[in-house]
C-alpha cells in the first residue's frame, strides 16, 4: 500500500496554478478531487493525482464556459 498523505489546504496549495486565486476555485477543485476519491471507494490512488486531474477538469469546464 502507498504512503498515506494528509490532505490539507497547504498540501493542496502546492498544486495551485499561478494566477488562480480565491477560495471558490480551490473549493471547486477540492470538491472534484473528493468525488474522484469517493468514486474509488476511498481507497488506493493518490491525493496529488486526484487534485491534478480535478484541476484539469475544472479549468477545462471554465474554459469551455467562457
Amino acid at each position: 500500500m502507498g504512503k498515506q498523505i494528509q490532505i490539507t489546504r497547504s498540501s493542496c496549495d502546492q498544486f495551485a496554478l499561478p494566477g488562480i486565486t480565491g477560495t471558490k476555485k480551490q473549493q471547486e477543485i477540492a470538491a472534484r478531487a473528493f468525488e474522484l476519491w469517493l468514486a474509488r471507494g476511498f481507497r488506493d490512488g493518490s491525493p496529488q493525482e486526484d487534485w491534478l486531474r480535478a484541476r484539469r477538469e475544472v479549468l477545462e469546464l471554465a474554459r469551455q464556459a467562457s
